[in-house]
């Protein structure tokens, strides 16, 4: 499996992500700093509770939150004043068009600033 980032030895040490996952059993997530813009990833994971704290961890700022959990493909867009918007589609295009038409309907100058699918999307 592939991940977002190095795991923790503490989960790996108490098999926490043993065995293989098929596609519709993986979850993905994207956490979001409202203050900073930044924003944290994570996918292919075999519950939603650990994409979530991963995206928390990458995203690295307190006020992180997660804006999205998935279990297909996502796509976040940030524009001016980190206004943000999401979206979750069984292909990343459509993800893709619909977070640059949510983080629209906040502010202008939207960007993708991340886009995946879990493994078999």
């Amino acid at each position: 499996m592939r991940f977002a980032a190095i795991l923790t030895p503490a989960l790996v040490g108490f098999g926490l992500l043993a065995g293989t996952a098929h596609a519709a059993d993986m979850f993905a997530a994207i956490a979001f700093s409202p203050t900073s813009g930044q924003a944290g990833s994570a996918w292919n994971f075999e519950t939603a509770l650990l994409a979530e704290t991963e995206a928390y961890l990458q995203c690295g700022s307190e006020d992180c939150y997660t804006a999205v959990i998935f279990s297909q493909c996502g796509a976040i867009a940030v524009g001016d004043g980190y206004g943000m918007g999401y979206g979750q589609d069984l292909s990343s295009a459509t993800a893709i068009d619909l977070a640059l038409s949510s983080c629209s309907e906040y502010t202008t100058n939207c960007q993708i600033t991340a886009a995946f699918c879990n493994e078999g999307y």
